[in-house]
Parts: C-alpha cells; sequence; structure tokens
C-alpha cells in the first residue's frame, strides 16, 4: 500500500464537513497577539511543538530521508494542528477568527513576497503564493459550510465520505507550506533535491479544493444557486488572484 495512503487511512476518523475542525489558515503566530495574553501564550507553546516536528524535517538533505521523517513526524503534526484549531475556536468567536485568518494569509503571502525568491527560487516561490490563494478560497468555503451545518440528511453519507479526504488533503498542503514558512522564518535552508517533494505536497491543495466545492454542492446543488453564473469568478476572487500572482511570471501545473 502507498504509505501516504495508508498514513490517510490510519489518522483520519470519518465525520461530516459541518462538525469538521478547520486545517486551512490556522491564526499565525503574529495574528495571535490579538488573543488575551494567557491564550497568546498557550497558542504559542502549541505553535513551537510544531516548529519543532517541521524543523526535524526540513534539516534532511535527501528526498528519502525527508520522506522517511515526514511520515513519521506527520500524524503528530496533524493531532497538534487540531488542538491548535479547537483552541482556536474555544477561545474566540468564529467572527474574531476569521479576521485572523485573514491576517495569515496576508502574512503569509508578504513573507513569500519578500523572501521567497531568495530563498527557494522563483518557481517555488510562485507555487506557495499560489497554494496560499488556493487556500484562501477553501477558507471561505468553509466558513460557508459552517455557518449552514450539517448536510441534508439524503446526502449525510456522501458528506462523511468527503469530510476525511478533505481533512487529510488540507493537512497534507499544510504542512508542506508550513515546510516552507518554518525555513523563512527559522532561517533554516531547504536542500536543493528535498524543495521538489515540497512544492509537490503543495498541490494537494487543489484536491482540497475541489472536495470542499463538492461539499457546497451537497448543501445547496449548482443548479439551485440563483447567481451561480455570477458566482464561478467573482471580484473578491479576482482581488484575491490580483493580490496573490501579480509578481508571477510562469505558468503552474497543478496536478
Amino acid at each position: 500500500m502507498d504509505p501516504v495512503l495508508a498514513l490517510e487511512q490510519r489518522i483520519i476518523a470519518p465525520t461530516g464537513l459541518g462538525q469538521l475542525l478547520t486545517f486551512v489558515g490556522l491564526p499565525s503566530k503574529r495574528s495571535a497577539r490579538e488573543l488575551s495574553s494567557s491564550s497568546e501564550e498557550l497558542f504559542n507553546g502549541i505553535t513551537a511543538v510544531l516548529d519543532q516536528l517541521l524543523l526535524r524535517t526540513i534539516e534532511k538533505r535527501t528526498i528519502a530521508s525527508f520522506v522517511a521523517t515526514r511520515n513519521e513526524v506527520f500524524e503528530k503534526y496533524f493531532q497538534v494542528v487540531g488542538a491548535l484549531s479547537m483552541l482556536a475556536q474555544a477561545i474566540a468567536p468564529p467572527a474574531v477568527i476569521d479576521v485572523l485568518v485573514a491576517q495569515s494569509f496576508s502574512e503569509l503571502e508578504a513573507d513569500l513576497r519578500d523572501q521567497g525568491t531568495l530563498k527557494f527560487g522563483a518557481a517555488a516561490k510562485d507555487q506557495a503564493i499560489f497554494t496560499v490563494w488556493t487556500l484562501r478560497k477553501t477558507s471561505r468555503l468553509i466558513s460557508k459550510i459552517a455557518a449552514g451545518g450539517p448536510s441534508p440528511k439524503e446526502t449525510e453519507e456522501a458528506d462523511k465520505k468527503l469530510a476525511p479526504e478533505f481533512s487529510f488533503c488540507a493537512a497534507w498542503t499544510q504542512f508542506h507550506l508550513d515546510c516552507m514558512m518554518a525555513a523563512i522564518r527559522l532561517d533554516k535552508p531547504i536542500h536543493p533535491d528535498v524543495l521538489p517533494e515540497i512544492i509537490d505536497g503543495l498541490r494537494a491543495a487543489v484536491n482540497a479544493y475541489g472536495l470542499i466545492r463538492q461539499g457546497i454542492d451537497l448543501r445547496v446543488p449548482r443548479s439551485e444557486e440563483p447567481t451561480v453564473t455570477a458566482r464561478e469568478w467573482d471580484q473578491e476572487d479576482q482581488e484575491l488572484l490580483d493580490s496573490s500572482m501579480h509578481d508571477m511570471d510562469v505558468e503552474f501545473e497543478v496536478l
């Protein structure tokens, strides 16, 4: 069995998308400063554990050692991110979380634009920015599902099937993006042989977006959406694309 598939099957427990903890766009250390001092301290303690796991992974110099370490630490990473998500939801109302998540996405984009080319090269930097843009869109759909509650009874089983697939793809994407951000934040190099494997991990963002889009369709089929044509690509989408990709001069192959 594919070791990644085996990992997915071991760590993901089926649940509905409406009850799923989000692994997309968690508040960053900087945005968490807006929380209470005690909450910020707890939040930073958890993110310090994440940094330790990420540092163990990005210090590897071969693809084989990187993959082995990633498969070893990812289950712990998944659990810690879940704890971080629960903490965020426990100490702040949804509106505040939305603001913190938006700030986190902006911070990611700014750090990648400022340091990404020097750290990873232009193509890898642009792929990472595209990933942030995709996660931002995904986060908007997660908020829409959370606000709408569980899926209709007749689509409940399909919803439960989507949930573990989505949460794995989202966490897998987040892990590889966090590897790059940790390299920037901690001023650590990523070996050139390892970087393509990290970039490949980012492409799961497209899978995550497609799965969460299916979750939306289970609740409101596109044929029933009165503004479906306009919502295919709205002004906010365009602004997000312009914000994330205005410096791009390469065309990505995504999946």
